[in-house]
Order: structure tokens, then sequence, then C-alpha cells
């Protein structure tokens, strides 16, 4: 869905379509037909936006053959679906965590999926978001691999930027801090990646973790403010429902606020892409069908709609 703020600022709001992950095309379509297209006739709006997770063997599938690029761009559309936003973080399978920044498979299929997303995004859009993993998944790093990694990223801003220069589109990649990598805060995801190209690379923030994890997450919003750093993509979780099932889970509410509230006022850099994270919530939800999967989405969605909305922002056409 498409928000947008008394500034003008365009907001996305999105669900991770991972909850359903497709391993060829024919299944990817076959998803957003069981289950993006009835949750957006349940928010009763013609137009919905999802955060594709593209396996990397569709990825180099997409890469190698235009037709199919232009089919799924089609299917996309004839469903009432956009993607601005790609999920770029999972490996082989979804839960899996695939290969670090220290391999060159990780910059391979990073690359494929700017290029899918740059013919992806809608006409009127500039900006596309791709999450991809805190470089690596050891705490600590020798520095022959910090030095690759970084050279591999370096390789990838010059790519994005040669990118633009062809298609007019901004392809952003965004690091999520995960405790136990590379990464672990805002404040590393600055010092290692911000600092190669504040315009293509940057942070992707969890307002859960920000929510209980070690990090404040004011400090965080004022150091990404003062290095000028861009949030490429808000993701978030919220128990609104007061269900079992869901009591554990930590309320965003107030970090989302916050961090919307320093994005829009213009604090914090970011493209304004917001995704629904609900794979713990989903997963017990696949055993009882299709209906049960896209109530939740849409009852995730609906409550991320409504808290934007008090925020003063209009739904967009």
């Amino acid at each position: 869905m498409r928000l947008r703020h008394e500034d003008g600022t365009l907001v996305h709001l999105a669900y991770n379509a991972g909850v359903h992950p497709a391993e060829d095309l024919e299944n990817l379509i076959a998803h957003l037909t069981r289950y993006a297209v009835p949750v957006r006739k349940r928010l009763g709006v013609e137009r919905m936006g999802i955060g594709l997770w593209l396996a990397p063997s569709v990825a180099d599938h997409l890469s190698a053959d235009r037709i199919e690029l232009v089919r799924l761009r089609r299917s996309l559309e004839e469903r009432g679906l956009e993607v601005v936003s790609l999920n770029g973080t999972g490996g082989r399978h979804l839960e899996a965590p695939g290969p670090d920044w220290a391999k060159p498979e990780r910059y391979r299929y990073t690359m494929a999926l700017a290029k899918i997303l740059a013919f992806l995004l809608p006409d009127d859009v500039r900006f596309g978001s791709i999450s991809t993993i805190p470089i690596g998944w050891r705490r600590d790093w020798p520095a022959d691999l910090h030095a690759i990694a970084t050279r591999r990223l370096e390789r990838l801003a010059r790519e994005l930027r040669g990118l633009y220069s062809v298609t007019g589109k901004t392809i952003r990649v965004g690091f999520e801090p995960w405790p136990g990598c590379v990464l672990e805060t805002t404040e590393q995801a600055l010092e290692r990646v911000c600092g190669i190209d504040s315009e293509h690379l940057g942070v992707c923030l969890d307002a859960c973790h920000l929510a209980e994890g070690p990090e404040e997450p004011g400090a965080a919003l004022r150091g990404l403010a003062r290095a000028g750093a861009p949030v490429v993509k808000l993701g978030h979780l919220h128990n609104h429902a007061a269900q079992s099932a869901r009591e554990e889970l930590p309320s965003t509410r107030s970090v989302l606020q916050d961090t919307l509230t320093a994005m829009l006022s213009g604090a914090v850099a970011g493209t304004a892409h917001i995704e629904v994270e609900t794979h713990n919530l989903a997963v017990p939800q696949r055993a009882k069908g299709p209906g049960a999967l896209v109530s939740v989405l849409a009852d995730e969605l609906d409550w991320a709609r409504a808290n934007l909305t008090s925020l003063g922002l209009q739904l967009a056409a």
C-alpha cells in the first residue's frame, strides 16, 4: 500500500512474502494468487506491496531470461501487486543464511536481485531496497576476510551506481545488524558499510530488535542522523492481538513510531519502505490452510496501516 506524508514523502507498506517461499517461478506466481491477492482484497485496496524473496535459482533464471522477467512483472500488475523491495538475506532455502560477503556468490546474488528489482519497480518509483545479511555470521572476522568483504562492497556500490546510470533507478542495499554477526549494532554498520557509499549502501532496521535488543533505539537513530546514512528499510512485527500465540512477541509500536517520525521529519534519511515481517506468526497458521495465513497477513497490515495513518499519513492512490 502507498501512503503519503504531509511533506510529500511517499511511504510504501508491504509484507514480507518470504512467509510462503517458492523456489521456482511457477510456484512464486501461484503463491501470489493464493495468498497476496486475497490479502489485498480483504484490505480493500486496489494495489498492495509485497517484499519478494527470490531463491538464487529463481534470480538466475530471471536474470538470464528477459521474457520470464516480463512475465513476472505482468503477473504482479494483473494481480494488483507491486514490488519496491526484495529480501536478499536467504541462501538456497529461505531459512539458510547463505554465503557471507567474503564469498563471490553473495555479490552475484545481490547484483542479480538489484537488476531484477530495477525492472520490477513501478514506473513512477525511483528507489528500490534490498535487505542483506550483516556481512558474516561470525562475531570476529580475521583481517583478510574483512578486507575481501570490503572490496566486494566497494564493487557492489560501483555496480549500483552504474545500474542507476542505465535505468534511472536507485537500488539501495541495507545491512541489518544482528547479534553474533560481524555487524551487531547500527554503530558497527555505520563504521564498516555506510562509509563506502551512503547513497546505495545503508542499514535495515528491525523494530523488534530495537525494541528488545541491547541497542537503545534513540541512540541508534541519532547515530544514523549524524552519519547521514539511509535507513534502507524498516521491518517490524507487532503482537497487536492478545492471543497466546503472540503474547511472547515484543510490542514494536513505540519504536515504529519513533523511527518513522525520525525518517519522515528528515532527521534520518531513508526510502520510507516499511515491511511487515510475520514469519513467526505465520508458521503455525500454515497447517490451518491458506485462509488462516491470509487472515494473519491482513490483520498485521491493517494494524500497520492504522498506526501509520494515526501519525498523519494519508492513503495514496
